[in-house]
């Protein structure tokens, strides 16, 4: 290992050295709280940089990655004098090693903070079916206010996609967009960053549902990425979710209820509809799961008839989700997994926000 370590270049010594750093810090269960300052900083730069490129790297780097195996796999397999292998595998060892620590100092410290519910003051508590009931009488109370509101606009329809509304054609990305941030600004939480990544939409519709998700914060590009697929409707609380994880916050659980609870409150009728519509889905298909009997009680407290329908139908549905999306979950649960979070399930456990919250 000794005489390996002497015979690496000057770069490929200081790549292990930040590589072994990272990992070290990484190991303090609150090391994002005492260095935050180097996660916001690396994401104003990075993310700052990032934006000003008008498309989405992300879906550059998806699109490329097939020849990036290809290229991997011939180097190994085709490529085998000793001294080139070593070469090569020096180089590779301090590639990963400077992307691990721009992974720590981008999203893997935002991963190793405070609890989001103990930062907003929300008592600890145990999260059972009668909690969770009072948290969808909240929610469902402003989703009867929201609906109501909109139908005297004319109303209200689904396209057949889970939490998409048909919207004025005054509801753009952009504007939905600044009102998300509008909405986020107003809460004037003080453990999110003083930055937010600008939405990027996919050139390529449909890749990221593809893979299994709407929107994703992109690892090392601080680059907020949307599917260009998705309707304005769902917009609201997905933009809302991914900004706040550009904000420092990356556990998806609270982020996901942080998200739904800046958009219930929002001075925006179409957020609040969107936020109340989304976390009442959420709670009820707990209590579906939980208590049956109470499940049929909350969801008959929706005054609209044709959103009740529509609510039962979406909790009640099945998901059989393809070959290749399974196969992408799979690598999205490890790697949620592999940083702290319980993994994909973790958006269902926004419920324990809500409970925390009307507790």
């Amino acid at each position: 290992m000794t005489k390996f370590f002497d015979k690496l270049k000057l770069w490929h010594k200081i790549s292990l050295v930040l590589g072994v750093i990272a990992f070290v810090i990484m190991l303090f269960p609150t090391s994002g709280e005492w260095l935050g300052f180097v996660s916001q900083f690396a994401n104003k730069v990075v993310g700052g940089l990032f934006s000003v490129i008008p498309f989405s790297v992300m879906t550059v780097a998806i699109l490329l990655l097939p020849v990036f195996v290809f290229l991997f796999v011939w180097r190994i397999v085709v490529n085998k004098k000793q001294k080139t292998m070593a070469k090569f595998c020096a180089n590779v060892l301090a590639a990963i090693c400077i992307a691990y620590c721009l992974f720590a100092c981008l999203l893997g410290l935002n991963y190793r903070k405070e609890s989001v519910y103990d930062k907003m003051g929300l008592k600890q508590m145990t999260v059972d079916s009668t909690a969770v009931a009072k948290a969808s009488d909240y929610v469902i109370e402003v989703l009867n206010s929201a609906t109501e509101e909109i139908l005297l606009d004319g109303g209200v329809d689904f396209d057949g996609f889970d939490r998409n509304i048909v919207l004025t054609p005054d509801y753009t990305k952009d504007k939905i967009t600044s009102l998300a941030n509008d909405a986020i600004q107003k809460q004037n939480f003080d453990f999110l960053y003083d930055f937010g990544a600008k939405p990027k939409y996919t050139f390529v519709p449909g890749i990221l549902s593809w893979m299994g998700f709407d929107g994703v914060y992109f690892p090392l590009f601080a680059e907020l990425n949307v599917d260009s697929s998705v309707k304005t409707g769902n917009l609201s609380v997905l933009l809302t979710h991914e900004t706040i994880h550009s904000k420092g916050i990356l556990n998806e659980e609270q982020t996901e209820f942080l998200a739904q609870y800046v958009c219930v409150h929002s001075d925006d009728l179409v957020l609040r509809y969107s936020g109340s519509y989304t976390a009442t889905i959420y709670l009820l298909k707990n209590l579906k799961n939980t208590d049956y009997e109470l499940f049929k009680g909350q969801i008959s407290k929706i005054d609209d008839e044709y959103l009740r329908q529509r609510i039962s139908y979406v909790v009640n549905k099945e998901q059989k989700a393809g070959v290749l999306t399974q196969v992408a979950n799979f690598f999205y649960d490890l790697y949620l997994k592999l940083n702290f979070v319980s993994g994909a399930d973790a958006y269902d456990d926004c419920i324990n926000g809500w409970a925390r919250f009307c507790g």
